[in-house]
């Protein structure tokens, strides 16, 4: 992964928490994008942008909370979407955990190790194999996510698609880099 799709990563997780006046006030997410303009689907980016200028802070955070914390279909933690078994999402985020923690990243958050920003941050400086053992994991909530933002025409909608299409090429590494392929 190159450093221009890695400091993509970094600002999806950023555009993906929860609404900050700080960085709303002093315009720094446009300031973040100017190293990122040759990237694919950055229209969603400044589309994102744009809505972000057209709305006070309580907004944001009204239609954020509306989007990901009352839906169940819809929420920012990743394995919710995919295990509706406790148990089974429970020994996934203790497997993520672990992930995390063999790649030197000691995660000392209130937050679950499915969380989005999380992942996007951890994929934005990992090694290539332990961002391809979390996708492996994560990949299917992940376009869970973008598809239901879709259907619920989300401003986030356009966001998860980079998350998807740029989380692609990690996973399909493996399989160019040996040959592999469909039979």
């Amino acid at each position: 992964m190159v450093d221009e799709e890695r400091e993509m990563l970094q600002l999806l997780s950023l555009l993906l928490q929860y609404p900050n006046s700080s960085w709303l006030e002093n315009n720094q997410l446009r300031a973040l994008t100017t190293d990122l303009e040759k990237l694919p689907k950055m229209e969603n980016v400044h589309a994102f942008l744009n809505y972000l200028d057209h709305k006070s802070c309580e907004e944001l955070a009204e239609k954020y909370v509306a989007t990901f914390d009352f839906n169940e279909h819809c929420n920012l933690y990743i394995t919710s979407l995919i295990c509706p078994d406790d148990r089974k999402r429970g020994q996934v985020l203790a497997d993520l955990k672990s992930i995390y923690l063999q790649a030197g990243l000691e995660v000392d958050t209130e937050e679950l190790p499915d969380y989005l920003p999380m992942l996007l941050e951890f994929l934005s400086i990992a090694s290539q194999e332990s961002c391809k053992q979390v996708l492996e994991i994560v990949r299917l909530g992940m376009e869970k996510l973008w598809q239901q933002l879709l259907e619920n025409h989300s401003p986030y909608a356009g966001l998860l698609e980079i998350c998807v299409g740029s989380t692609a090429p990690i996973l399909c590494s493996e399989t160019a880099r040996t040959g592999g392929g469909l039979s």
